[in-house]
């Protein structure tokens, strides 16, 4: 399979992508766009289905974009995205044999009801849900099933018992975000200009019409997220986001993020990762630690509890706020975090002469290479390198088996389940440094 699309071959040898589609099936196809080196495809009939074919559960499986592994039986998920994640690896030119280093996959506790975030889009009507597959138009909605309860519950008041269709048409976007410890969500919408007075109440009567709402956060174009509407059992208009990280040993992290900062949507399956990057890094209280994607602290705190000192960087200021916020909230002294993008910061510490452990790297979708050069000057033994990416992932792998780092594991982790992606741990060891 290559993202998420099953492969096959016409007669004369040439590629076929076709989704929803699983390995050892048997179907009949037809073209939809002929590539130079492939051709794109879809089902028309399954002659011989697999055994890990079910039936979507999801009303809007057919629809919408989303979800595009609902149609594959749960517990064989994992298996057939460690596979996805295996065959990029072996088309890659890596040297080390994946064989000796992909260690089994890490499912997700929940199969569906994970997310603690949505992101929706409003069409030119008002309808409010989530684009159709390869096009911009909205499959509306008012329940998701990757989506927690509370959220849907709020979804459900917005599309139905809400006033919200009076200044619908204004918005471009709107994000559900689940506060856990209070069990409250902030509610943002994306306007396409600044409010008036009489939208201004509409939102006010938003905030206060449900009580699972904490408050509704306004961002209009041009003006940044100004205006803050607090729920009517939330009257000072703190909009924060409030997590409680479970980790190893029964001890617990108070975590903090902004309206519209980044945190993983999959919380149990979040502290699992937690756990896998404390297990395998082994830091003791002489090391020190660099985090230069370090976002509101998900990794640094955990790590900083048992390290001499932590180093944090983000390019995101509302993350570089979170993550000095959480470490006071924890009485954590012995970490430091400042705004700088990764290659940015790398340098500054390089010409400073710093030194360090362990290197840990979470970029974003499109990876981290143009920071990868400047790592062995950084003297880190050990880097762990957390991936939502399989292509960039691997890319990035060949280029630090340049600079004299080995792949020693690797682990696929569902954070995504009933989708094709996939998020991969890997841990590296550069040859002849303790």
């Amino acid at each position: 399979m290559i993202g998420g699309s099953g492969l096959g071959r016409l007669s004369d040898g040439k590629v076929v992508l076709v989704p929803q589609v699983l390995p050892g099936e048997e179907v009949t196809v037809r073209p939809i766009s002929n590539k130079k080196n492939y051709v794109e495809a879809r089902v028309v009939k399954i002659l011989q289905p697999s055994p890990d074919r079910i039936n979507p559960p999801c009303p809007h499986f057919s629809r919408c974009g989303g979800c595009d592994f609902q149609y594959v039986h749960f517990e064989r998920q994992a298996e057939l995205k460690n596979q996805i994640l295996l065959e990029q690896i072996e088309r890659s030119p890596l040297r080390a044999d994946s064989s000796l280093f992909l260690t089994p996959p890490l499912p997700s506790p929940q199969a569906f009801h994970y997310r603690q975030r949505i992101r929706m889009h409003v069409g030119k009507n008002g309808e409010v849900g989530f684009h159709r597959h390869q096009s911009h138009e909205i499959e509306p909605i008012s329940a998701c099933l990757l989506a927690g309860p509370r959220l849907n519950e709020v979804l459900a008041y917005l599309v139905n018992g809400s006033s919200f269709d009076k200044i619908s048409r204004l918005a471009n976007t709107v994000e559900l975000l689940l506060s856990p410890v209070e069990e409250k969500v902030v509610v943002i919408i994306h306007m396409s200009r600044r409010l008036r007075p009489a939208e201004r109440k509409v939102l006010e009567e938003i905030a206060g019409g449900n009580g699972n709402i904490k408050s509704v956060v306004v961002a209009a174009t041009g003006s940044g997220m100004a205006d803050i509407f607090p729920g009517r059992e939330c009257r000072d208009a703190q909009s924060l986001l409030f997590f409680s990280h479970s980790l190893p040993d029964d001890d617990r992290l108070q975590m903090t993020i902004e309206p519209g900062g980044f945190c993983q949507v999959n919380g149990g399956q979040n502290e699992n990762l937690i756990a896998l990057v404390l297990e395998w890094a082994k830091v003791d209280a002489g090391h020190i630690v660099l985090d230069l994607f370090c976002g509101m602290g998900n990794f640094s705190l955990p790590i900083a509890r048992h390290a001499a000192s932590v180093v944090g960087m983000d390019l995101q200021r509302s993350a570089i706020r979170s993550a000095e916020r959480n470490a006071k909230i924890n009485g954590m002294v012995n970490c430091t975090f400042s705004k700088h993008a990764a290659r940015e910061g790398a340098e500054h510490l390089v010409h400073g002469g710093e030194k360090f452990d362990l290197v840990l790297l979470d970029p974003p979708r499109q990876g981290c290479a143009e920071v990868i050069p400047l790592l062995p000057e950084l003297g880190a033994a050990q880097i762990i390198y957390i991936s939502c990416d399989p292509a960039t992932l691997c890319r990035d792998l060949l280029l630090l088996e340049q600079e004299g780092y080995a792949v020693e594991k690797m682990k696929m982790v569902d954070m995504f389940p009933q989708t094709h992606h996939l998020e991969t741990i890997v841990s590296l060891r550069r040859a002849g440094v303790a």
